[in-house]
């Protein structure tokens, strides 16, 4: 031994796992014959030895380290008198040096492995295909890590629980699942066949998947231990060292018998000789020199016992080398210990012959029975128990050859995973024995087996007769809050045991009928035949038996009609009663009425009911049935819920709060209930119908909402009653496609009626006007695609009686129509050259007119084109979205704005504000608007104080800021209304459109910001009238006027500014042409040549002199880029004061020449002005002067805006007449 150190150490501390040594290096270090190789490669081989296995590297370390640190303490005694942990400490940092450099190597290896590894043809259905080397290792590294007391120190959740117990299961899969292979010059046929040599690495089908833990091959036989402990020999038997009953060789591997109440804890080789180790400390020597097996060493010496402990130091291993072997003395341990093991063993044993003969058959025969799940649980499970025994008998053996400590032991590191692995299957072994399926579908499974099917259920469950032991074992070895938890388990276990057992009786006895409703996972509570109950006001003939299961209660009537109600869908109740001792029972669709004999047996039925409840809800731990709970049910009875399952939230048995309700058909509705119907916010999903999003109540939808039409089509806005009612935009087609048309305006019970316009893209036309019952009737206005307007009375889709006609060019008729573009009675038309023809008129545009009694004469007058006498007023517009309003606030329809104070229906206006955001605020949220928070409301929902009685500078500004919030928020009534304004205006005059539109558009504004201000003054009736202005003054600065104007314009015209600009652009065409003209020729002209034509006074000609001579820029370059701003602004009191700018921005140049005190006048500003006009080329100037006319504030037309804005309108008249100049 002295000779091969390396095997004297690696013995002291080896593992079946470590002792997979290189092919090349026997155990004692010898080299095995083979081809001749370099110096330098053999020793290569020779240090990667060890670390081919980077986990086994870090093992034999630890166990160096451990050896070392043991000895070199008692030596550092002896020696220095004072022991130090500063060699252990650097000791130890040195082995994790070594680990780390050893480690890259090592997992390279390991790869190299994974490619030249074969794979087993002879693997059963369920055995695992074994992972690579190196997920191994990491999964015995996590498991290393991880402390033997981390269950204690805190709960592990489910995905934890779940990710340990894979990771141990995996393991032990691969502890069962090795495979054994042989190859090389066979000699005794030591792998079977006929002895020829095997180049060609052989499976052992009888040792694979055996849970073999080492082999031990000497000469020409070979011996392998299991995990189990057992023991197989095979090979050459000349001298009886495989088998004493026949002397001839063994070519296939043989189960040792000898030893049939021990355990075979080691097995080794020699020549010609064979030695067992088993767990009693008994080595048997059989083989060369006996005919007998022979007992070399039995028991332990005297000195060998330690009596004050009574605890022994057993035999650890063997190692032999040719005629010698060594027997290693291992850790001392107690006898409880050591029997512990043994019985493992035995049971480990059974699980693996159960595994082979029983469960592997169960699951070739499933097929598609019924209940195949199950079983196939019961397989699945099974396995997992198979595989935890595995490692868990590994981690015995370990612990007791001293390689780890007890801490280390599966059962006592991985308990939590132990009680999981054990529930799964003893669940699943309780689901079977209630339906009585061991003795029927499995003894049926395995009827041509010819032994062992009278114990079938014994055997399978035999697993469960150990879980005393392992009680035992933990009151050794585990906390007391460990110990408390299995056994809780236990506990649990036994009375899920006799409730099974309960329930299989009960479906043995229970009839055909009752019997449709047995299941595996049912479980029997209560039976009205062992504590009566009766059904109230039932009659007497009648027969009622109420069984009460653990997920249902099933109510039999008569001999064969039954019904069952789910547990998780009944509430119960006490009903006071003088005489009788009721129960109610309400279900969604249902109510029963229970009747008990007396006060106790009430008082049983209620208690056990309510347990059963909880259980069925997995509320066992709270103290009351909760009235509030989540569910899923399924209605039977007729009506909208019929055929509908509901899985959401509940109340007393009716739907309330969140829930999903899906229909056989497919229809889905997700969303919001209230008192069992549909209310609130949600979504429906209706096959070949659509979609919508919105609000509902009586399940069906109002309120807002979008409906999204299977053919592509869009509606967004108000429904009552599932129809589309009050203000709406529908989209029908594509833009792209043959029929596409777009209308925005009033429904009622789904039909367009009321005030609105449909853009029918598809041929270019357009009607604004009244309808009624989804036609055109009443006053409206027609623009087609040939831009030809049309004004009148509609009737069914048809203009007919008096009306107008304007034609692009001019062109204007006046008098009765019989339809769009046919002419018929008594009219007049004026021609663009100003004649005008009266008489009686026939015929269409495309056919010819024909004139009887008609009269030709010129007239000055000009025709009255677009004056919207034959369309409907303003006021009478848009009334639905101003309705939706009233109704948010809470006003009563048509209710008028009366002069007052401050009312308590103000008070009130304000608390329906502050509901009506509430709401909108929890839609967002329902809708799962991520970018809807609460600060969006920017505190709108707080009542402001302000603006109720008098009405300060201070106040004023709270006003206009609290306003500006409201209206920018659509959670707010007035942003919402501005919102459906601004999108109802721009659909009216956007697209195809008439020049004469634009007097209707400026009036339609105006009107609209009017009726706006009025509900404006129901919160703040401090604000003064439409008709009346207030001019409030501030401390050292100006006056500022309170209008209806300066308050909401800013607010509303520039969501609309673009949509009336273009209309204002049509209508200036002509007018603008001439300006450009003007502007192009002009602008080719000197700054002098130019002032001298616009007749500006000499005295500002050298006005380009006084500029810095290094500037090549205009003298009122300034004053040109500021006029110029005036297309950047979208109010007309911004472009007043850019207007007032530009001035401002002459007078210093001015100034500059004449003097500081020079003040203009018009005759000097005018001129001067229009050149800077001139210089600015301000497009589309006619069209910001109308714009800034028709919306500049009243009180400013006579002030200082007002004379720019009129010095501005007369240079644009001037520059459209050249005739002055030229």
């Amino acid at each position: 031994m002295s000779k091969c150190p390396s095997c004297f150490t690696t013995s002291l501390a080896t593992t079946p796992d470590s002792q997979d040594l290189s092919k090349e290096i026997c155990p004692l270090g010898i080299k095995l014959k083979k081809t001749h190789v370099s110096q330098d490669t053999q020793i290569k081989a020779e240090k990667n030895i060890i670390f081919r296995n980077t986990e086994a590297a870090k093992d034999f370390l630890s166990r160096q380290i451990s050896r070392m640190s043991s000895v070199g303490e008692e030596y550092l005694i002896e020696c220095t008198e004072k022991p130090t942990k500063l060699i252990k400490e650097n000791v130890s940092s040195m082995a994790s040096f070594v680990f780390e450099g050893v480690k890259t190597v090592g997992d390279k290896v390991a790869t190299l492995s994974r490619h030249v590894s074969a794979s087993s043809e002879y693997s059963g259905e369920l055995d695992n295909n074994n992972e690579t080397i190196q997920s191994k290792h990491s999964i015995k590294e996590d498991l290393t890590a991880s402390g033997s007391q981390s269950t204690s120190e805190r709960d592990l959740s489910e995905a934890e629980v779940y990710d340990r117990l894979e990771s141990v299961l995996e393991i032990g899969s691969e502890l069962l699942n090795r495979e054994v292979w042989c190859w090389g010059n066979i000699v005794s046929r030591l792998i079977g066949g006929n002895g020829i040599k095997k180049d060609i690495p052989v499976i052992i089908p009888s040792l694979s998947n055996n849970g073999v833990c080492k082999i031990s091959l000497q000469n020409h036989h070979a011996c392998a231990i299991t995990l189990d402990g057992r023991a197989y020999i095979w090979g050459q038997n000349n001298f009886n060292q495989v088998s004493l009953e026949k002397s001839i060789d063994q070519p296939f591997p043989k189960l040792f018998t000898h030893k049939q109440d021990e355990r075979i804890l080691d097995g080794i080789c020699g020549t010609q000789y064979t030695v067992i180790l088993t767990n009693k400390g008994t080595a048997t020597y059989f083989g060369k020199g006996v005919n007998y097996y022979q007992n070399l060493f039995c028991g332990l010496t005297p000195t060998q016992i330690d009596e004050t402990n009574m605890v022994t130091r057993p035999f650890r291993n063997l190692i032999s080398s040719n005629q010698y072997t060594l027997l290693n003395l291992g850790p001392k341990y107690n006898d409880y210990f050591s029997n512990f093991l043994h019985n493992e063993q035995i049971h480990l044993e059974e699980l693996i012959q159960v595994y082979r003969d029983v469960v592997k058959i169960i699951l070739k025969k499933i097929g598609n029975s019924r209940n195949n799940i199950l079983y196939e649980s019961f397989c699945k499970y099974y396995v997992d128990l198979l595989y935890f025994h595995c490692i868990n008998t590994h981690s015995l053996l370990e612990c007791r050859n001293g390689i780890g400590s007890p801490n280390n032991i599966v059962i006592l590191k991985y308990y939590t995973e132990f009680i999981s692995v054990n529930k799964n299957y003893f669940n699943v072994v309780q689901n079977i024995t209630t339906i009585n399926g061991f003795e029927k579908k499995v003894a049926e499974m395995l009827q041509n087996k010819n032994e062992g099917d009278n114990n079938l259920p014994t055997v399978l469950v035999s697993p469960a007769k150990r879980m005393s032991v392992y009680t035992e074992f933990y009151t050794h070895y585990l906390n007391s809050e460990a110990l408390n938890k299995w056994k809780h388990f236990i506990e649990d276990m036994d009375s899920k045991v006799k409730e099974a057992e309960k329930t299989r009786l009960f479906w043995l006895n229970a009839g055909k009928n009752i019997n449709q409703l047995m299941t595996p996972e049912r479980r029997l509570i209560y039976d009205s035949l062992t504590d009566p109950i009766a059904l109230f006001n039932s009659s007497r003939f009648s027969s009622h038996r109420f069984v009460l299961f653990s997920d249902i209660l099933a109510h039999v009537s008569g001999s064969s009609h039954y019904s069952c109600h789910n547990l998780s869908m009944v509430w119960l109740d006490l009903p006071p009663h003088n005489d009788l001792h009721l129960i109610n029972l309400v279900m969604p669709e249902d109510t029963l009425t229970l009747v008990a004999h007396n006060d106790i047996s009430r008082n049983n039925w209620f208690h056990i009911l309510q347990k059963s409840i909880r259980l069925a809800l997995n509320k066992e731990d709270v103290p009351h049935t909760p009235i509030a709970r989540n569910g899923i049910y399924t209605f039977t009875k007729p009506g909208f819920l019929k055929d509908a399952t509901y899985n959401g939230r509940w109340l007393n048995a009716k739907m309330q709060g969140k829930g999903k309700l899906m229909w056989t058909n497919g229809k889905i509705y997700i969303g919001s209930f209230n008192n069992n119907v549909i209310c609130g916010y949600g979504t429906m999903d209706i096959p070949n119908e659509g979609f919508y999003e919105g609000q509902w109540k009586d399940n069906k939808p109002n309120g807002y909402g979008i409906f999204t039409y299977s053919n592509g089509d869009i509606y967004k806005g108000y429904f009552k009653d599932g129809m589309r009612h009050g203000h709406g935009f529908l989209r029908k087609g594509s833009f792209t496609a043959n029929s596409a048309s777009v209308y925005v305006g009033q429904w009622i019970s789904d039909q367009k009626s009321g005030y609105g316009v449909l853009d029918d893209i598809s041929i270019g036309q357009k009607y604004i006007g009244s309808w009624v019952d989804d036609k055109k009737e009443g006053n409206g206005l027609i623009v087609t695609f040939d831009g030809i307007y049309y004004e009148g009375r509609f009737h069914s889709d048809v203009l007919q009686g008096h009306g107008t006609m304007i034609l692009e060019d001019g062109s204007f008729y006046e008098g009765e129509f019989k339809g769009i573009g046919i002419i018929g009675g008594k009219g007049s038309l004026t021609l663009p050259s100003g004649h005008v023809l009266e008489g009686f008129l026939s015929g269409s545009l495309e056919t010819g007119l024909r004139i009887n009694n008609g009269v030709l004469k010129k007239t000055i007058e000009s025709c009255r084109c677009g004056s919207g006498k034959f369309c409907t007023p303003p006021s009478q517009k848009w009334t639905s979205l101003f309705e939706h309003c009233h109704e948010a606030l809470g006003l009563k329809k048509g209710e008028v704005f009366t002069e007052r104070a401050e009312t308590p229906e103000t008070t009130k206006i304000w608390q329906n504000v502050a509901v009506y955001l509430s709401n909108a605020s929890t839609l967002k949220r329902s809708k799962g608007d991520e970018g809807f928070i609460q600060n969006s409301l920017n505190n709108l929902d707080v009542i402001p104080p302000f603006g109720r009685d008098l009405l300060g500078a201070e106040s004023y500004q709270e006003v206009k800021g609290y306003l500006t919030r409201a209206f920018e928020n659509t959670c707010h009534p007035l942003g919402s209304l501005l919102s459906g304004l601004s999108e109802a205006y721009i659909t009216c005059y956007s697209g195809k459109n008439h020049s004469v539109l634009v007097n209707q558009a400026i009036i339609e504004i105006i009107d609209l910001t009017q009726r706006v201000y009025r509900i404006v003054r129901y919160l703040f009736p401090a604000l003064p009238s439409c008709d009346t202005n207030e001019r409030l003054s501030y401390n050292g600065k100006k006056d500022e006027s309170i209008t209806y104007q300066s308050l909401l314009y800013p607010i509303f015209l520039p969501k609309v500014y673009n949509c009336l600009f273009t209309l204002l652009i049509l209508k200036n065409d002509a007018q603008e042409k001439e300006y450009k003209k003007s502007l192009k020729e002009w602008n080719k002209l000197s700054d002098r040549a130019l002032m001298s034509i616009l007749s500006v006074d000499k005295k500002f000609f050298d006005l380009d002199y006084s500029v810095v001579s290094s500037d090549n820029a205009c003298a009122f370059a300034e004053a040109i880029e500021t006029l110029q701003q005036i297309k950047s602004m979208f109010l007309p009191i911004e472009k007043l004061i850019v207007i007032r700018n530009t001035v401002d921005k002459m007078t210093p140049v001015a100034q500059t020449l004449i003097g500081n005190n020079y003040l203009w006048n018009m005759d000097d500003l005018l001129p001067l002005f229009l050149f800077v006009v001139v210089r600015s080329r301000i497009p589309d100037l006619g069209a910001e002067l109308e714009f800034i006319e028709n919306f500049m504030d009243s009180v400013i037309e006579n002030g200082e805006l007002g004379i720019m804005f009129t010095t501005l309108k007369a240079c644009y008249q001037h520059l459209q007449d050249k005739s002055v100049y030229f």
